[in-house]
């Protein structure tokens, strides 16, 4: 196959043939010089973005085009010695950096390799994730954090970024106070954040630091006891979901009261449940009303793929006329703000 003599085309033709590289060959053609950086980072990629998953021993960093679909991944690994002959490499990281500011690595296929001692490893990552994000601009969408087995030295967990979308944190083992408080304090979260892990009851963190939307503790028995009354009012998402909570009724009366008496336009749900019941949740003085299908659908769109049906909740009208429903389910309760009267659900796999 004869070779192009890139850099010597015009700078129109130079630009098409970028636009129809890959991601992985782009990352690649940006290393071997500052010219080529300079030419890839003005070049236009179908590139969204990137996902993060970090574990102890290993970063994988996706790359992500529109619709969350993964086209090449780099992953930084912490290098074992019998595996030192078996591993497809072509460069070993060296405690050096090339010319554009990135330590070695091996490309085969869509994947890079970049293998690290486990002293090294979190400066690799933040050199990789900077650059990456510097070369093509692009935000980091989704973290996914798995801190069950992580050392001491691997802190803080979150490095070469200060924000991303979305944050998901699962794991079997409950997550120290300390380690919980800096990634919230510290990264800024601005969509959503996921709990699936054990968070201790006496857990506490500045609140007012908080920009994401959506929060979800859903971690069998222990992940949303410190969701207190306070922590609750302090909240500022628009959508909530609390799994075996110790709140009660007289903890979401001051936080519904409150949203009644607002003129607050983008709350739209909180689900809360609990091993108890919400018994004592009185909403006489609001004048609720049955379903009125004329007035509102049956089913309401929690995400594209799960709906609550809710018929059996009283519906409450606010003075400016938005529209919201109670449904008390005895150990589940969902307060849902209509902003869309007739929610389409047709696409919805999971009704509850």
């Amino acid at each position: 196959m004869p070779v192009i003599p890139l850099f010597k085309l015009p700078v129109l033709c130079i630009n098409n043939v970028l636009i129809n590289m890959d991601t992985i060959s782009l990352v690649s053609l940006s290393l071997t010089s500052r010219r080529s950086k300079r030419l890839v980072r003005t070049s236009k990629t179908s590139l969204a973005g990137f996902n993060i998953e970090i574990k102890n021993d290993v970063t994988q960093v996706q790359f992500v085009i529109p619709e969350n679909v993964e086209v090449g991944n780099w992953f930084f690994k912490i290098e074992e010695k019998e595996s030192s002959g078996g591993q497809v490499m072509e460069m070993r990281y060296a405690h050096f950096v090339s010319s554009s500011g990135c330590p070695f690595f091996s490309f085969k296929d869509d994947v890079i390799h970049s293998y690290h001692s486990a002293n090294d490893i979190q400066q690799s990552v933040k050199l990789g994730v900077e650059y990456l994000r510097d070369l093509f601009k692009k935000p980091v969408i989704k973290v996914y954090l798995f801190p069950n087995v992580f050392k001491a030295s691997k802190r803080p967990f979150h490095i070469g970024f200060n924000e991303c979308n979305n944050l998901f944190i699962e794991g079997e083992k409950e997550i120290k106070n300390e380690d919980l408080k800096s990634i919230l304090e510290t990264l800024t979260i601005k969509t959503r954040l996921i709990l699936n892990i054990p968070v201790n009851s006496s857990f506490e963190c500045n609140t007012n630091l908080l920009e994401f939307k959506r929060l979800t503790c859903s971690y069998k028995v222990v992940s949303c006891r410190w969701i207190t009354r306070e922590v609750l009012m302090s909240l500022k998402c628009t959508h909530m979901q609390f799994h075996h909570t110790l709140l009660t009724a007289e903890d979401i009366m001051p936080f519904f009261e409150r949203w009644y008496h607002s003129d607050d336009t983008e709350f739209t749900i909180l689900l809360v449940k609990t091993d108890e019941s919400f018994a004592g949740m009185n909403l006489d003085r609001f004048n609720p009303t049955q379903w009125n299908p004329e007035q509102r659908g049956p089913k309401f769109l929690y995400s594209p793929d799960i709906a609550f049906e809710c018929t059996a909740g009283v519906d409450i009208m606010r003075r400016d006329g938005l529209l919201c429903t109670v449904d008390n389910r005895i150990n589940v309760l969902i307060f849902a703000v209509w902003h869309n009267r007739f929610h389409d659900v047709s696409g919805v796999s999971r009704m509850m």
